[in-house]
């Protein structure tokens, strides 16, 4: 789900410039009570559990699309959503869920997000060997990894950056967290002379082709790749 389809309209017309997605969401949901594991697996298809081998209770769901762990403190995680209100409708479908194999429930469960990642494009080429002496909480070790690790402070994420100007945001609490990561890293890259537009180099065949197209010839914009992993 584009992050520009569930913010503030002050908030999009601020990072109009650069592509942003989520792509997972992990939040956490207390029920303050015990959980019957055994039960649960015995009477919800699908489910998996094997406390040999991990203590927790594993669900997926189809809608919205997500996977959950539950465990007998009462504790369920939802993972794999693209926004915050899926994460939260995950959880209460788990809880719904439960209800149905005759689990009573005695609270509403108090649900936090954890975790967001998302996945940018800056549009414009960063000039990652200038960065690290540039900008501070910076790790870059070209040999080992072509991204710069950037930590920021406010908001509190981890930026991970790679010359092409994608980037992936993690450790984030809201979407709002995110553009505000987005935005702020961008205008200090900019601020410091760190980045330039990305410059295009057509062959005799595509010149010719953009010449016919006349003044309102426009690229085709590609699937934004992400490599952003599930985090532990």
């Amino acid at each position: 789900m584009a992050l520009d389809q569930i913010v503030n309209q002050g908030l999009k017309s601020e990072v109009t410039e650069c592509e942003v997605e989520i792509e997972n969401v992990v939040a956490s949901g207390i029920l303050e009570q015990p959980l019957d594991l055994d039960l649960i697996y015995k009477t919800i298809p699908g489910s998996r559990y094997n406390p040999q081998r991990f203590p927790g209770l594993y669900l997926s769901l189809k809608n919205p699309k997500s996977f959950l762990l539950i465990f007998n403190s009462g504790k369920i995680i939802s993972m794999g959503t693209r926004s915050a209100r899926q994460a939260k409708r995950s959880i209460m479908t788990a809880i719904k869920e439960l209800k149905s194999t005759g689990v009573v429930i005695l609270k509403e469960p108090k649900i936090e997000i954890e975790n967001m990642v998302a996945c940018a494009d800056l549009k414009e080429k960063v000039d990652l060997e200038d960065s690290a002496m540039m900008l501070e909480r910076t790790i870059y070790e070209p040999e080992n990894f072509p991204g710069l690790i950037h930590i920021m402070k406010e908001p509190k994420v981890t930026l991970l950056l790679f010359t092409s100007g994608k980037m992936v945001c993690a450790g984030a609490k809201s979407e709002e967290q995110i553009f505000q990561a987005v935005r702020k890293i961008k205008a200090t890259l900019k601020e410091k002379g760190l980045i330039k537009p990305k410059i295009m180099k057509l062959n005799e065949h595509e010149l010719a082709a953009r010449q016919d197209a006349g003044p309102d010839y426009n690229v085709l914009k590609k699937p934004l790749p992400c490599i952003a992993a599930t985090p532990t």
